[in-house]
């Protein structure tokens, strides 16, 4: 307090000092109203953009393998492909069961409902090869281990008579690696079309033209053999 002395005065005054208003601190960050509803805001949690997917041919939409599934060697990548071919083969094998067993079970009109469903995903033809197939290997007309060779093989191979399938297993082709090619080149060679006559006669005449040169040779080397 501060003391003033009146002049003619024997006592003296006081004086209060004026109070003052506290210096107000200047607003933080903390203390602000537009970051303090931003922080107590939960933001939604971002997550991964899905990965692409691939429309299948029919449609489906076939999703493609996680990273941690695809093979990286040349080893896996033969190991996982066959294992893929073997299973695909097994379950044509089985689609020809079904379709063998529809065909004692159900009544015309069932069946044709059956097709008609199925001719979405093939046709007369493929369901006539898969059945061949099927019924070929279920009664060992063609060796089980050929099945990996496809239901297309099998088909062809069973269309073989006996005696073909036997010259078939000669040459090699009742394996479980054969190629389709392989099979149609051998099918081709015992069903070609038979030669016609005038085919067969033009072979003949060039045969017998081949051997009289033939002949003609042999005499003249005989002939100087003499002289």
């Amino acid at each position: 307090m501060a003391k003033e002395k009146v002049a003619g005065k024997d006592f003296e005054v006081v004086r209060k000092p004026r109070a003052r208003k506290p210096k107000e601190a200047p607003p933080s960050l903390a203390q602000s109203a537009y970051l303090t509803t931003v922080m107590n805001t939960v933001a939604a949690p971002v997550e991964p953009p899905p990965p692409p997917m691939v429309e299948a041919l029919d449609g489906d939409v076939f999703p493609p393998l996680p990273e941690g599934r695809i093979p990286q060697t040349v080893d896996e990548f033969i190991n996982r492909i066959s294992e893929l071919w073997e299973d695909a083969q097994q379950r044509f094998l089985r689609i020809g069961e079904l379709l063998s067993i529809a065909e004692t079970r159900l009544s015309e009109e069932d069946r044709a409902a059956l097709y008609d469903g199925l001719n979405r995903r093939f046709g007369k033809s493929a369901r006539s090869q898969l059945m061949s197939a099927y019924r070929a290997i279920r009664d060992n007309v063609v060796p089980v281990e050929v099945a990996a060779a496809g239901y297309g093989t099998v088909y062809m191979l069973a269309r073989l008579s006996d005696e073909e399938r036997r010259q078939a297993a000669e040459r090699g082709l009742l394996r479980p690696d054969v190629r389709q090619s392989e099979v149609r080149q051998f099918w081709k060679a015992l069903r070609g079309p038979a030669p016609s006559n005038a085919t067969r006669r033009a072979e003949l005449e060039a045969r017998r033209a081949k051997l009289l040169l033939e002949i003609q040779k042999i005499d003249d080397e005989l002939a100087g053999l003499i002289n």
